[in-house]
């Protein structure tokens, strides 16, 4: 196929043709509605990094698995999938809020506090973090210990911020079970 030919293609064209792994036609879709993802993802969350790296990812995936979906509306399939990746992000920021809030009043009690001054906590949550597997330990401990922000963190790394997002949480969630069963072994 002629490159200048391409943009002429429909939706469903151009697809059919990055089936066939044609990455000029992926330019082309990713050309099309990249910027039209953006803005409606961007009117939703209204954060730049986050919106970019929900419509990066939708394309990966969408280049990823190419031969496994099937598609008869390419435009609908793209916004679905926003919208998608929108209701996960907002399920696990509310996740993690509910994390940190029962973090807080375990962190609250008058025993736990007593707790946590002493050197059997802090050894308690030592050896809990050296359980994490080791990005995720040192994406933690950049967060935590060096006070390094989630775009920080990924550049340090070369990670996407929706990654480091993601494992902070896992560790946190990690954090709250063992901390959980400390407070039943307390109680």
């Amino acid at each position: 196929m002629i490159p200048d030919r391409i943009i002429d293609l429909t939706d469903i064209g151009l697809f059919q043709l990055v089936k066939k792994n044609d990455q000029i036609a992926f330019k082309e879709i990713y050309k099309r509605y990249w910027s039209k993802l953006y803005i409606y993802s961007f009117n939703i969350l209204k954060e730049k990094d986050l919106c970019e790296d929900i419509i990066q990812e939708i394309f990966s995936d969408l280049w990823i698995r190419r031969n496994e979906i099937e598609i008869s509306n390419l435009q609908s399939y793209l916004y679905q999938s926003v919208r998608n990746q929108i209701y996960k992000h907002f399920r696990s920021t509310r996740y993690k809020e509910e994390l940190l809030n029962q973090l807080n009043i375990f962190l609250n009690n008058p025993t736990v506090a007593e707790l946590y001054d002493s050197q059997e906590f802090q050894s308690f949550v030592n050896n809990s973090i050296s359980k994490l597997p080791e990005q995720r330990r040192m994406i933690f401990q950049l967060s935590r210990d060096e006070e390094l922000s989630n775009k920080e963190i990924s550049k340090k790394l070369n990670i996407s911020v929706q990654t480091v997002k993601n494992q902070i949480s896992k560790s946190l969630q990690f954090l709250r079970k063992s901390l959980k069963n400390l407070n039943t072994i307390l109680f």
